[in-house]
């Protein structure tokens, strides 16, 4: 996807982001919906880890596997595709619940389908904005989208619980149906390229889909090839599998097994990890970027996402059971330090990625480090829960900052990576290309 001018700009980027915060509200509220659809009529949680496994299984893998539909295909008319796609779908499940059908099969293709939606949709929602932006805009427009998706996370079960209540299930997936529509509307007079710029780009389209293999494994060459990438996809998968049990294992078993009954202690510390990557997204990553530089930054970020699970696992040895008020109060302020620092690590990378990157080999490129990193996190969850079981959840609190912490020393000693975190973004347009030549094969042919 060629960096292209634009009438407006501006324009160009409100209607992208909107349509993504709108879209992933609502696939939030779709995914709660149907996770009280499927309690209310089954009332078996193994069924519901199921259906929800198997939405995150087809997200995860449809961003290694689909990563170059993106890089193929005119980029508005997948968005659009993804969009009109998941509406169809998440109505016709709308549509079977207020009928009272339920078949566990439907459920789960459909579940699939939508999985399968947002692994293609989301890397291209963020890989385009390189082609509606300037390049001197790309990391305060990196910075937006990152801040409006960790409050579309934030806020995504909030309204789903809002409205579930007085609704019931089968209106919110309808209502959720209706605003994946409007976000198709939204992205159809997106003003992107309407095609690849270069006519050997555009025949390789015409065969992209009987080729698929090989273009998504030309894109885990790329990252495999690219060694700031490689080394921080790396260092990202170690992130990842340190931070998903994190919220997904340890803190709901700490919660349940330190003060049960108080569920408000969970619901605070997890949304104060939420404000800490909003507030970090907005101001931090700018004031620390503007201070110290984005190449020092980055290992900071590390260090902060770290030290405070390592903060919030010594609170929970020093306070004990009975101080549920003090726990709550330090553990929130420890873990909004933790999500500006993942937001510290994520914003510049990003930006880095998508002002380096090649234009032919954009979107494989974000999606393959999107997959990379999605795949350790069921591991993740095993090892949190088989530390919490065997040490305590304090101890697992400490020992998964502590690894997060330890990529934080290896992230500032790494050459390759500082060096191109250390470039302004003039000289990062496309700068793998020139540096990597040999790893983006194809790009290297087109020009």
């Amino acid at each position: 996807m060629k960096p292209a001018a634009v009438a407006r700009p501006g324009r160009a980027f409100a209607l992208l982001q909107a349509a993504g915060f709108c879209g992933s509200l609502a696939t939030r509220c779709l995914e709660i919906a149907v996770a009280w659809w499927v309690l209310d009529r089954t009332g078996d949680e193994a069924l519901l880890g199921l259906v929800l496994g198997v939405g995150v299984a087809a997200d995860v893998f449809s961003r290694g596997a689909l990563g170059w539909v993106g890089d193929r295909f005119p980029v508005r008319r997948v968005i659009v595709s993804c969009f009109a796609g998941s509406a169809a779908v998440s109505g016709l499940l709308a549509g079977l619940a207020f009928a009272g059908v339920h078949h566990l099969a439907l459920v789960l293709a459909g579940v699939a389908l939508l999985g399968v939606g947002l692994g293609v949709r989301e890397p291209l929602l963020t890989s385009a904005v390189r082609a509606v932006v300037d390049t001197a805009a790309v990391a305060g427009a990196v910075r937006v989208r990152s801040a409006m998706a960790s409050l579309s996370a934030f806020s995504g079960p909030v309204v789903a619980g809002a409205l579930i209540g007085p609704l019931g299930y089968s209106a919110v997936l309808a209502l959720s149906c209706a605003v994946v529509a409007v976000c198709a509307a939204l992205t159809a007079v997106l003003p992107v390229p309407a095609a690849p710029a270069h006519p050997r780009e555009q025949r390789r389209a015409a065969v992209g889909a009987a080729s698929w293999a090989a273009d998504a494994a030309a894109g885990f060459r790329a990252i495999r090839g690219v060694v700031p990438e490689w080394r921080l996809a790396l260092l990202a998968m170690v992130v990842d599998f340190a931070l998903f049990p994190v919220f997904a294992v340890v803190v709901p078993a700490l919660v349940s097994s330190h003060y049960p009954g108080r569920t408000w202690v969970l619901s605070i510390v997890e949304s104060a990890f939420a404000v800490g990557m909003i507030l970090g997204s907005a101001l931090v990553v700018g004031w620390s970027n503007r201070a110290v530089g984005r190449r020092r930054t980055v290992p900071y970020g590390f260090a902060a996402l770290g030290a405070g699970f390592v903060g919030t696992g010594a609170a929970v040895a020093l306070t004990g059971p009975g101080a549920p008020l003090v726990f709550t109060a330090v553990a929130s302020l420890l873990l909004m330090v933790s999500g500006a620092g993942l937001c510290m690590v994520t914003v510049n990378t990003g930006t880095v990625r998508l002002l380096a990157t090649p234009s032919a080999f954009r979107n494989r490129m974000v999606a393959a480090a999107s997959f990379l990193s999605g795949i350790v996190m069921p591991l993740g969850s095993l090892a949190g829960g088989v530390i919490s079981r065997t040490s305590g959840e304090w101890l697992a609190l400490t020992a998964l900052g502590g690894v997060i912490c330890l990529c934080a020393g290896i992230a500032r000693a790494d050459r390759s990576l500082t060096r191109f975190l250390a470039m302004p973004d003039e000289e990062l347009d496309e700068a793998y290309l020139r540096e990597f030549p040999y790893a983006f094969g194809a790009a290297a042919a087109v020009r």
